[in-house]
């Protein structure tokens, strides 16, 4: 029964933002986003966390106004994937455009080689629009997604989702369908800038911290061979955005499977990272990104206090500088 109600409540709420002119849904999604960093003191304190972790040397007016419009563009989401039924090649060029130095060019390279292409993403901006806008520009994709425990509403967001031409790949039991799309030399998009399980994943730094990282995508790469490809959304000015896909990766190879794998999940890492850097106003900064560290420190950077929380960055940082 609650289940139902938030399905319909979720339906009917994105079916407003469907009917609502483009700005008036732009102005109400931003004051819900406003209202929810101000009331949502737990994910707000999250981000909070991670912002001393990325950028201890920010005056902390700063790291809050990144953590404010990080709520904002994240929130887009909502209103752009509403009216994804709205978009079509005709109109996709008005909302998103690709950049003039990494942009399609890029893919189409990589297509070429004929191994299929694995996309590198992560929540930037309003990242459901990233597939679709790709895809109404001709180049549809799979992606990989996380089931929702609400089972209408996933089948609701499912034909969201695919609704411009891309398809949803369950993550679970996944592997078989993206080998098979990567041998018609398809495109997968994988998320992978998220904490994972230790039983999925390594510890790779970002930001000068472990991060417990998924190695999924390097497994691929080594794999098959298909390059790696990193893409992501830019929010502009008049609520429009930009695609930038960077050049490939260049994938290491010591013969060493293991090696090989902790080496490219630290290079994709390092790239998440410059684009976290590149515009953090966008990124989805109330996620446990450092919610697991390595069990020789296990320490809940969550839990400490403020001073606590950097006098313990202070002492990585001067361990890591004595030790090269």
């Amino acid at each position: 029964m609650v289940s139902y109600f938030v399905y319909i409540l979720a339906k009917t709420v994105m079916g407003c933002m469907r009917i609502l002119p483009r700005c008036v849904g732009i102005f109400l999604t931003r004051v819900m986003a406003l209202a929810a960093y101000r009331l949502g003191r737990r994910h707000r304190l999250i981000a909070a966390v991670n912002l001393k972790i990325a950028f201890p040397d920010l005056p902390e007016s700063r790291r809050e106004e990144i953590a404010r419009k990080s709520f904002q563009n994240t929130a887009l989401n909502l209103l752009e994937i509403s009216r994804i039924p709205l978009l079509n090649k005709h109109n996709i060029s008005s909302l998103v455009q690709y950049d003039p130095v990494f942009g399609l060019e890029n893919f189409r390279a990589a297509q070429s080689k004929g191994k299929g292409i694995i996309c590198l993403t992560g929540h930037f901006s309003a990242w459901e629009l990233l597939p679709a806008a790709h895809a109404l520009h001709g180049y549809p994709f799979s992606f990989i997604t996380r089931p929702l425990d609400n089972v209408m509403l996933d089948r609701y967001l499912q034909w969201l989702r695919e609704f411009t031409g891309n398809r949803v790949i369950n993550k679970k039991n996944s592997l078989r369908q993206i080998l098979k799309s990567l041998k018609e030399n398809g495109a997968v998009g994988i998320l992978m800038d998220q904490n994972t399980s230790l039983q999925e994943g390594v510890f790779a730094d970002l930001f000068g911290l472990p991060a417990a990282t998924s190695t999924g995508l390097a497994l691929l790469a080594l794999r098959t061979g298909a390059p790696i490809l990193p893409g992501y959304l830019t929010p502009m000015r008049g609520g429009r955005y930009t695609i930038k896909i960077l050049p490939p990766m260049e994938v290491i190879r010591t013969g060493d499977r293991n090696r090989d794998i902790e080496i490219n999940t630290r290079k994709l890492n390092e790239i998440l990272e410059r684009i976290i850097r590149e515009q953090p106003e966008s990124w989805l900064w109330g996620h446990k990104r450092w919610k697991y560290q390595p069990p020789e420190n296990p320490q809940d950077l969550y839990g400490l206090s403020s001073d606590v929380l950097e006098k313990f960055l202070r002492s990585k940082k001067q361990t890591r500088y004595s030790t090269g």
